[in-house]
């Protein structure tokens, strides 16, 4: 004999009247989620029709539409003289009452079975700060100065009458006229000439990261990594599988001898010698040749993240380690997430020429491309000389602003702090001189309505003194003054 439903309505059916969803829908998904989920069981008898419309306020034509769809779908079966019935022909999961609150150990709480990589993403942390923008954000350029009329106007023309080559897939390895254009600008602005074809653009500075290690080291091979260092991409490697292998930074960055001393059989370097991020130096010239040697000598690649190098205030920006690579060891990242915006979501990897096969095939097996509007419009930016002039004017506001930053910083933080304002990029740091830990004085930065990171969110083992990571570029120079007298209450506290 057939189960019968007991009761005058099912009690998972619950309408909302002021969705957008139709009221037809709603019953139809909900009935289908309670077959699924076995609150309504192969066999079971639902209620007469009459008792839902009268229930549900559907009319008899909307309540007929429902179950028909259901029927159609394979969840319900009609018996002719008897009523409409949950299919038979389903397979019967394990009864599970219809609870309004959770149940313990219901399946939705149970642990979940995750891959190894699943498991420690989550428990790494992939927070890129995307906080309110108060005062002294780091890592935020003026997105306010930026040309969007222009960038605007780019886009019309790459995108005037459905331009078919903006609507595919695009080429693996990144559309050659904007390969074309990262060329010419590296040449022009960073003496560091390359072939188009060496180059991959990716989404990102991140997956240009993910794309180098996975092609070049597997899981359980070490990385040489600054500490401190950019927090999430430490939190991707060790994600990944790769053994994290902790160097110092002091001065002259990273420090070459002790990391070659303690790990001399990593895999990879990964290195930010124009500008370390979050410390500011910049890798002298014995330790660059030093680690190009030790890349050589051990069959061992360096990645090359170019932090923050087109904002350099005090002279041309630095050559990149890849211009003086004789033994094609080095992977460049660049992006434009800083010199344009973080949105844009464009990166890209200049190559030795051994390894563009390998990274194109790769990127296009995990990425497949980036849209491909997006980078002629950045081809068409750069093409039309408007990414240059952008780069000069904001190498202007920022200088200025760091100045302002400077003079007024020095007065307002004397004897709470010691100003640290390397000569690129967008940030400074002001090294605490109480005894607080640099994670409770955010605190109470935040409470004075500003921003800035702990130094101690950057550092994974070495420990540093307490400081706080200030963002300067995005704040007006004439508004530099009365911040900064906020930020010196919210330390003296």
């Amino acid at each position: 004999m057939a189960k019968q439903f007991e009761g005058p309505i099912l009690p998972f059916l619950r309408l909302d009247a002021a969705a957008a969803v139709p009221k037809f829908r709603q019953v139809q998904d909900q009935l289908r989620q309670a077959i699924l989920k076995g609150y309504l069981r192969a066999g079971t008898r639902l209620p007469a029709s009459r008792i839902l419309c009268e229930e549900l306020g559907l009319s008899r034509q909307t309540l007929v539409r429902v179950l028909e769809n259901l029927k159609a779908e394979g969840y319900l079966e009609a018996r002719q003289g008897a009523g409409t019935f949950v299919s038979t022909a389903l397979p019967t999961p394990a009864a599970r009452p219809y609870r309004r609150k959770p149940v313990a150990n219901a399946p939705d709480t149970l642990p979940l079975r995750l891959s190894r990589i699943g498991t420690l993403s989550r428990q790494m942390s992939a927070d890129i700060g995307q906080f309110e923008a108060m005062p002294f954000l780091p890592n935020r350029p003026a997105i306010d100065r930026f040309p969007f009329a222009l960038w605007r106007k780019c886009w019309n023309s790459v995108t005037r009458g459905g331009r078919v080559a903006a609507l595919g897939y695009g080429d693996l390895g990144g559309e050659l006229i904007l390969r074309q254009r990262i060329a010419e600008y590296l040449a022009v602005h960073r003496h560091d000439p390359c072939d188009p074809e060496q180059i991959v653009i990716t989404p990102g500075g991140h997956a240009a990261f993910t794309l180098a290690v996975l092609a070049l080291a597997d899981p359980g091979d070490g990385i040489w990594f600054e500490d401190p260092g950019p927090v999430t991409a430490y939190n991707l490697f060790h994600t990944l599988g790769f053994r994290m292998c902790l160097a110092d930074v002091d001065s002259e960055g990273m420090d070459v001898a002790g990391a070659a001393m303690r790990y001399p059989d990593a895999r990879i370097a990964f290195v930010m010698p124009s500008r370390h991020h979050p410390l500011g130096v910049t890798l002298s010239l014995p330790r660059r040749l030093a680690l190009l040697e030790w890349a050589r000598m051990n069959d061992a690649w360096i990645i090359e993240d170019d932090y923050d190098s087109e904002f350099r205030y005090d002279g041309a920006p630095l050559p990149s380690m890849r211009s003086i690579d004789g033994h094609d060891r080095v992977i460049y990242a660049g992006s434009f997430s800083k010199a344009l915006y973080p949105g844009v979501r464009v990166g890209y990897l200049v190559l030795p020429p051994r390894l563009v096969d390998t990274f194109r095939n790769l990127s296009g097996l995990i990425n497949r491309s980036v849209p491909v509007e997006t980078q002629l419009v950045l081809a068409e930016f750069i093409g039309g000389g408007h990414f240059a002039s952008h780069l000069r004017r904001m190498r202007s506001l920022y200088s200025e602003r760091r100045e302002a930053f400077l003079e007024a910083g020095q007065a307002a933080l004397a004897g709470l702090a010691r100003i640290d304002c390397s000569e690129s990029g967008l940030n400074a740091l002001a090294w605490l001189s109480s005894e607080r830990e640099d994670s409770a004085v955010r605190r109470d930065v935040l409470e004075a309505g500003l921003q800035c990171y702990p130094l101690s969110d950057y550092t994974v083992a070495i420990p540093k003194p307490g400081a706080l990571i200030l963002g300067y570029a995005g704040v007006p120079a004439e508004r530099m003054k009365p911040y900064l007298g906020r930020l010196a209450e919210a330390l003296s506290r």
